[in-house]
């Protein structure tokens, strides 16, 4: 994965399980914010929680850019 951070223009390569341990805080916070969202607008169509995780790691970076609240965006997977 390759993140840029929008105030440094810093970028970084990293592996998937760097990014999940480096921004673990930043990662659920883009999660929960999916979540409410998806939920406010489409909650008859999720069974379950299995849903929706696989439909927030199905468009990963466009949800981790949107939804949260980082200065690192990911620029490539």
């Amino acid at each position: 994965m390759i993140l840029k951070n929008k105030l440094t223009r810093e970028t970084l390569e990293i592996t998937y399980p760097e990014f999940r341990k480096k921004f673990a805080k930043e990662f659920q916070d883009a999660f929960e914010s999916y979540c409410k969202t998806q939920l406010n607008k489409y909650s008859y169509n999720f069974k379950d929680d299995k849903s929706l995780e696989f439909n927030f790691y199905f468009q990963l970076q466009w949800n981790f850019n949107h939804f949260g609240n980082s200065n690192w965006y990911i620029e490539s997977i």
